[in-house]
């Protein structure tokens, strides 16, 4: 039986653990799991298997999109980097492709939630709209480039969007929503920064390990302010 060889393991282990950690807090932000009814005594009898209840708020279920989006982009990723030497060119430049789409697509959902907790009306239709030109734009763009840098540029400049409504108080949320948000936003960008950086702690652990470290504080910070979001246009 032929032996598999993982071409970097520190990057599909740290790709994947941080894939799987974004991929449980996008399903916890899904609202799976029922409240128990307390009243009289009684309880709500647990979901069937792959029951899933839509949030009430819009914010949230895009929120969580997001999250899934980045999820399916460090399992792609991260066989990318441990396999992909192995594989046949074509399949590795689809995975890889995966992997830059994917986030394209994770941009998009922030900019949806972040837009639907703090527009609504004619407004929030047109940026929505102009966001999904945004991604469509951005995909044409990758699908003949495939330098991570243009990655970088797309998520961090919905960061930076994101940032400029929080700093304007326009994104709407239970405190201390904006903290979570701003802290989660603030980590992803020196993720970044160690990335682009070529910085390793070991020969064994490049920039792309530490950041995807780093990047795991930053999602559990994001799907902190994230389930904390409320709708513009809805009270509760």
């Amino acid at each position: 039986m032929p032996s598999v060889t993982i071409s970097e393991p520190s990057t599909l282990i740290t790709d994947y653990l941080l894939g799987g950690l974004t991929a449980v807090l996008a399903w916890r932000l899904l609202g799976v799991r029922r409240k128990p009814d307390t009243t009289h005594g009684a309880r709500t009898p647990a979901p069937a298997l792959g029951e899933r209840r839509t949030p009430r708020q819009v914010a949230i279920f895009y929120w969580s999109g997001a999250l899934s989006a980045t999820a399916v982009g460090s399992f792609a990723g991260g066989t990318y980097h441990g396999f992909g030497p192995a594989m046949a060119p074509l399949s590795a430049a689809l995975l890889w492709k995966i992997t830059t789409l994917a986030m394209g697509v994770a941009s998009f959902f922030l900019i949806a939630a972040a837009v639907t907790a703090a527009f609504i009306g004619s407004t929030r239709r047109t940026l929505l709209i102009a966001a999904a030109i945004k991604l469509v734009a951005y995909s044409w763009w990758m699908l003949t480039h495939d330098a991570f840098a243009y990655v970088i540029a797309e998520y961090g400049s919905t960061l930076l969007l994101v940032l400029v409504l929080l700093a304007a108080n326009r994104i709407r949320g239970v405190a201390p929503h904006r903290a979570y948000l701003a802290g989660g936003i603030l980590v992803s960008m020196a993720a970044a920064g160690i990335q682009q950086s070529g910085f390793r702690l070991h020969a064994h652990f490049n920039h792309n390990d530490l950041m995807h470290v780093v990047q795991m504080g930053a999602v559990w910070l994001l799907y902190q302010g994230g389930r904390r979001l409320r709708d513009a246009d809805r009270r509760s």
